[in-house]
């Protein structure tokens, strides 16, 4: 089954796809983490379901 990421604004509307393959499977977390610091939420979906979802998204200026 095919793996989608999506990367989501502050409203929750996706501002990225991307598909994986199934070779990244072991990596989505790493992958999503990593796509987490420009993005509010990062989601990836099997299918119909959402297998791996992380929040927390960019710093703001000035805040560590």
């Amino acid at each position: 089954m095919e793996l989608l990421l999506y990367g989501l604004n502050e409203a929750g509307e996706p501002v990225l796809a991307e598909r994986l393959s199934a070779d990244q499977r072991p990596h989505i977390r790493d992958l999503a983490a990593a796509r987490l610091t420009s993005h509010h939420a990062v989601e990836v979906w099997e299918g119909p379901t959402c297998i791996l979802r992380l929040r927390g998204g960019p710093t703001a200026p000035g805040q560590a």
